[in-house]
């Protein structure tokens, strides 16, 4: 398959829900459609939006910037998905990849934690930010995923929805600890930009194939809807526009308890 005739064609929509007062959320999608981040601001008061504008502003624009050479090297039909655990296991051009995913995120969380500083707010106090984003590897039919906190990356491949990334959060560790006891709150988050000087986000290389549906989303989303309805809407609006717009629409159908952002990617035949 000849990657060149294949593109990321993307959508996203963001709202408010039907309880919160204001949207904290931020998404952007690249120029060419090559990558897309959504991020989810915490803080109320204190920024939250200011958060995740900041975040998406910086790491689309380093990323834009960055951007490595067309130099595909891996076969369309390689589905070696993994997480990153030994960046010198790939080659060059991925290595680097993800080396500017990381700086990208980097950099967002100095400039919200300077932020932070520069209105009076103690260590991990004030504003901050999720942050998931996908950046597809020009010419090639592989893409680097990073993330941070608790907003994900889903894919839709041959009818079953799968999440590549895994929520930073209190929940999300007791459940791998064997869920014993009280479960905890699902919104306490132990990772996330501008909070901390430091935060370190995970990176990970996922194969595309043709006709694979991405979807990133803030927890607007997946904590109203199960994974079996994402699904059966990713399944059944194959434009991207139009499944944003059916599962913005399911979310707030069913309570819109929080801020509501989704990205569809459909990696397809370009046009």
């Amino acid at each position: 398959m000849p990657n060149a005739a294949f593109s990321l064609i993307a959508a996203g929509q963001t709202d408010v829900g039907r309880v919160r007062a204001r949207n904290e959320d931020s998404f952007c999608i690249g120029t060419t459609g090559e990558f897309a981040v959504v991020c989810d601001g915490m803080g109320g008061h204190a920024g939250g939006d200011i958060a995740s504008r900041t975040a998406v502003e910086v790491i689309s624009g380093f990323l834009e910037d960055f951007a490595p050479p067309t130099t595909p090297t891996t076969s369309a039909t390689n589905d070696s998905d993994k997480t990153l655990a030994n960046p010198v296991d790939h080659d060059p051009t991925v290595r680097n990849a993800l080396s500017v995913a990381r700086s990208a995120v980097l950099l967002a969380n100095q400039q919200i934690h300077a932020l932070n500083k520069q209105r009076g707010f103690a260590e991990g106090r004030g504003m901050g930010t999720t942050a998931v984003g996908l950046w597809r590897l020009p010419g090639s039919p592989q893409m680097v995923v990073f993330h941070a906190g608790d907003s994900r990356l889903y894919r839709l491949r041959d009818g079953e929805l799968r999440a590549l990334t895994r929520d930073h959060s209190l929940y999300q560790m007791w459940l791998d600890n064997g869920g014993r006891g009280v479960a905890p709150q699902r919104n306490i988050i132990l990772r996330a930009l501008g909070t901390g000087e430091e935060v370190e986000p995970e990176l990970a290389v996922h194969s595309l194939l043709p006709d694979d549906a991405l979807l990133l989303c803030s927890d607007g989303l997946n904590g109203m809807l199960p994974d079996a309805a994402i699904a059966r809407i990713l399944g059944q609006e194959t434009v991207p526009e139009r499944a944003c717009a059916a599962l913005v629409e399911a979310a707030n159908a069913a309570g819109g308890q929080d801020n509501i952002t989704v990205v569809v990617a459909r990696f397809a035949k370009a046009t």
